[in-house]
């Protein structure tokens, strides 16, 4: 009976990372002809256009080995050559951390679906995010096993390329992981400095090299016919690659002040509570014992407080949690020795199903229409003042 029940849950986690590959390639390989509909995220599909054909420029790395790889000028299908690659490589990688784990492996797999969906929704899995959580993933590979110079020398090139990759997640998010792993593995001070300031160095030259309308349009120059085509078929006011034209950060904390008072902050606020609740269910501890395992990480290792600022200066905050789940879980993972062999039903996991399959985190922007609470409360003083007004008078 135990034989069949192991047997059955690698059929089943199995089968549904074949399901996840099976809708990516859906997404991408199989359209690869169609230049008239596009079936990935518009925005991730912009942002990996963007490459260095107007000039060195932050996010363009990627595109540029998109630019670089593509053989006839058509970028699009190439494109998409990348992004399901880099899906299978995720798939791959996220396998082979939990088979070095003795955790139960299929609960994970549902958790791939929702809320933190990367393949039914189609958010997330063409993202750049996945790109650096493909290093991350690979890095931590070496530290469960205990190769610790190869581990150091991997650190000092994966920080700063993913850096080129994506700046803010990079360094707000990964490089904060990427430390404690330095410490974990007893890196002597004087390299855990060096690696800090070549991870800001980095990040600095990035910040200054934001781009302008010149780079944009030499960006634009360097698409096809076909891949403009997609690019407007998305109808946005403005795309990924005008994004990184844009003068100064004024326009991203307006728009970061209109998601903090739109009166959608609790929906969010929900995922967050959702990384403790599916970590706790699929590690199978309760909840306090994973609050309090988060929180003791976060007081011994003061470098984590930089993943705070993204909130305030990036609105895209389904992407910010998204990626924090997946870093935080399997550095737990490599980090403890969870054991979880057999999956026992009961009220908590049904909550866990009927929240996986039923829910959706967007990658950002609930509710952009405009900023409801702070409206309100200006209606409420207006009334005040006018009523007051009348008194007097």
């Amino acid at each position: 009976m135990k034989t069949n029940n192991i047997i059955f849950q690698k059929f089943s986690y199995y089968l549904l990372s074949l399901i996840s590959i099976i809708q990516v390639a859906k997404a991408t390989l199989f359209e690869r002809n169609n230049s008239n509909f596009i079936d990935i995220h518009p925005w991730a599909f912009q942002e990996l256009l963007i490459n260095y054909q107007g000039g060195f420029v932050r996010r363009g790395l990627i595109g540029n080995l998109i630019y670089f790889f593509d053989n006839d000028g058509v970028l699009f299908d190439t494109l998409y050559i990348f992004v399901f690659i880099n899906f299978l490589i995720f798939v791959i990688l996220i396998n082979l951390n939990l088979n070095l784990s003795n955790l139960q492996k299929l609960l994970f797999h549902i958790s791939i679906f929702a809320p933190f969906s990367i393949t039914l929704f189609g958010d997330y899995y063409a993202r750049k995010e996945i790109f650096i959580l493909n290093f991350y993933l690979a890095l931590l590979l070496l530290y469960k096993k205990k190769k610790v110079k190869q581990l150091t020398i991997s650190i000092f090139l994966v920080g700063p390329f993913c850096l080129m990759i994506h700046e803010g997640i990079a360094f707000f998010l990964l490089f904060p992981f990427l430390i404690h792993l330095l410490k974990k593995i007893n890196t002597p001070n004087r390299v855990l400095l060096l690696f800090k300031i070549s991870m800001i160095f980095t990040f600095v030259i990035l910040v200054l090299s934001r781009g302008n309308n010149q780079i944009v349009r030499g960006i634009y120059e360097s698409l096809s016919l076909e891949d403009l085509n997609l690019i407007n078929s998305a109808n946005y006011s403005s795309t990924a690659i005008d994004a990184i034209g844009w003068p100064n950060l004024w326009y991203t904390f307006r728009t970061t002040y209109t998601l903090f008072f739109s009166g959608s902050l609790i929906y969010w606020s929900v995922f967050f509570v959702m990384i403790l609740f599916t970590t706790s269910i699929i590690f199978n501890l309760k909840m306090n014992i994973i609050y309090s395992t988060l929180k003791d990480l976060l007081q011994k290792n003061i470098e984590f407080l930089l993943v705070l600022p993204l909130f305030f200066i990036g609105y895209d905050w389904g992407r910010w949690i998204f990626t924090i789940f997946y870093l935080y879980f399997f550095l737990l993972l490599a980090d403890r020795d969870f054991k979880v062999e057999k999956i026992k039903f009961n009220l908590n996991i049904v909550a866990y199903l009927f929240v996986s399959f039923l829910t959706e985190m967007p990658a950002c922007c609930i509710q952009q229409g405009g900023t409801a609470v702070t409206t309100n409360y200006y209606r409420i003083f207006k009334s005040i003042e006018i009523t007051i007004m009348n008194l007097l008078n």
